[in-house]
């Protein structure tokens, strides 16, 4: 009997939510821009100070105008580069902790709903999808404290008596299948 070949596992495809990316995408834009308009405006008073001082000296010593502005030029985009290359570096690296602290918050509320602590809110932070996950977190929590309220309550009047022993099974049961869907 002959084998199927086995075929070879496709990678899978992880995609990031958009609604993660745009806060991020306008904080480099914003980066991006500001570097660029401290270039121009350092550059443009450079140049003018430059080409001035060329016209009154003659500039007849030089080819052409970028060889009187070479190095002056080159400078300015070197700082360009490291400044954007440094405040994107900085701006990953303040995403990046506040990922860690949204996911952080997270987990800690998992786990005191683990432990029995359904009132306290999650607190997530300021990343958008961490702050709609803690919501949703906050709303399931806050739905199963209140099973848990209705379900105590519910026993208390059990335990009170007082009721036939008919509709004592029939509520009992009822109160076995809601705490059982809550704590299977």
């Amino acid at each position: 009997m002959k084998k199927p070949a086995l075929q070879p596992r496709r990678p899978r495809i992880r995609y990031v939510s958009p609604r993660f990316q745009g806060p991020a995408v306008l904080a480099f834009a914003a980066i991006i821009a500001t570097g660029g308009a401290i270039f121009w405006k350092l550059v443009d008073r450079e140049f003018q100070r430059v080409f001035l001082h060329a016209a009154i000296r003659g500039h007849y010593a030089f080819g052409s105008a970028y060889d009187i502005v070479r190095d002056l030029l080159a400078w300015h985009l070197a700082g360009l580069f490291v400044g954007v290359f440094l405040a994107g570096s900085v701006l990953i690296l303040l995403l990046v902790a506040a990922t860690r602290h949204g996911i952080g918050k997270a987990v800690d509320s998992l786990r005191a709903s683990a432990d029995g602590d359904l009132s306290t809110p999650t607190g997530t932070g300021p990343i958008g999808e961490f702050e709609r996950f803690g919501k949703k977190i906050d709303a399931a929590r806050s739905d199963t404290f209140a099973s848990v309220l209705k379900i105590r309550s519910e026993a208390a009047a059990l335990a009170a008596g007082g009721i036939p022993q008919e509709e004592f099974r029939l509520r009992w049961d009822e109160l076995k299948h809601r705490i059982r869907r809550i704590a299977p």
